[in-house]
């Protein structure tokens, strides 16, 4: 992650020195004076001076280690100390590290984001293949171990419902996570992030339901959670099996499928991906047909109309 930030800043001071020297040659080809001359000679010096710069500190100690994650997250000695054990995987440690200190602290904002506590920051090791130097195995371990030792969960789910597997997922919300917890990136409940075409996706959003999880919470759009649903599998074969999960929705939870937002509504969604269905001439599965019967049992006419 920081390689790539900085690899970016080097492409847009190449691209700034070439400008440079682009500017600098204009006043040679306008005028011949002392002053242009002068001028262009400045601005054609200050790319290589850069260059040089960067040249000789490439060479330095100082200048050439690669920043750690912990170092780029924490500033604070004793925080950067702990994040460090969790990033090199040294569970014996850590163990001793966090005795009798608070696990919750947050570290420096980054990028206009709020600080990481130990066990966001673990979470985030999950992130990518560069970053992350352990097993995963080890790192549960270690996402245990800060649980145990009274980290706070919640402020972890959001990011560990894509990075973590379930059954580490499940623990965070044993240990009290709050399902309802909006999310890091984007204003609205954690529930509309877990859930996608895939069975472990399924699994998840179930999971985070069976915790708590509000299923008629809506999005910024005004959309509950089963229209949101039903709105992002249409008629693709890829989402079958979340109709499997709309049905048990409607018949096992109390969602509301009655709700009408913004012009939108269960009912019109259904019409549509059945008025879909018969123009493209796909048969749906038999889960989807049972959400329409059940429906229709239920005064919601989903025949689609002319």
């Amino acid at each position: 992650m920081v390689d790539t930030i900085e690899k970016g800043w080097m492409f847009i001071f190449f691209v700034l020195g070439i400008i440079i020297i682009l500017l600098a040659a204009i006043p040679l080809h306008v005028s011949q004076s002392t002053y242009s001359i002068i001028s262009s000679g400045f601005f054609a010096a200050v790319p290589l001076v850069v260059v040089s710069v960067i040249f000789i500190s490439k060479r330095q100690p100082s200048f050439k280690k690669q920043k750690t994650m912990a170092e780029f997250y924490y500033r604070n000695k004793t925080h950067r100390g702990i994040a460090a054990a969790i990033e090199q995987g040294d569970t014996s440690l850590l163990r001793d590290l966090i005795k009798g200190q608070d696990l919750n602290i947050q570290g420096n904002r980054v990028w206009d984001w709020d600080g990481l506590n130990y066990l966001q920051f673990a979470v985030r090791l999950r992130s990518t293949a560069s970053d992350f130097r352990i097993t995963e195995e080890v790192n549960t371990a270690i996402i245990r171990m800060l649980v145990e030792n009274g980290s706070s969960t919640t402020p972890a789910l959001s990011e560990a419902i894509s990075k973590l597997p379930i059954e580490t997922i499940a623990m965070l919300l044993d240990a009290g996570a709050d399902a309802n917890v909006r999310s890091n990136f984007y204003t609205r409940p954690i529930l509309f992030d877990a859930i996608g075409a895939t069975e472990s996706e399924i699994e998840i959003a179930m999971l985070l339901i069976k915790h708590g999880a509000d299923v008629n919470a809506t999005n910024d759009d005004g959309i509950t959670f089963v229209m949101f649903i039903a709105s992002n599998a249409q008629t693709s074969s890829q989402w079958n099996a979340v109709w499997k999960f709309v049905n048990y929705l409607l018949q096992e939870t109390k969602c509301d499928y009655r709700v009408t937002s913004n012009g939108n509504s269960l009912q019109l969604i259904m019409r549509m991906i059945r008025k879909n269905a018969k123009d493209q001439q796909i048969v749906m599965e038999t889960e989807f047909t049972k959400a329409v019967e059940w429906l229709k049992q239920h005064g919601i006419d989903t025949e689609p109309t002319e």
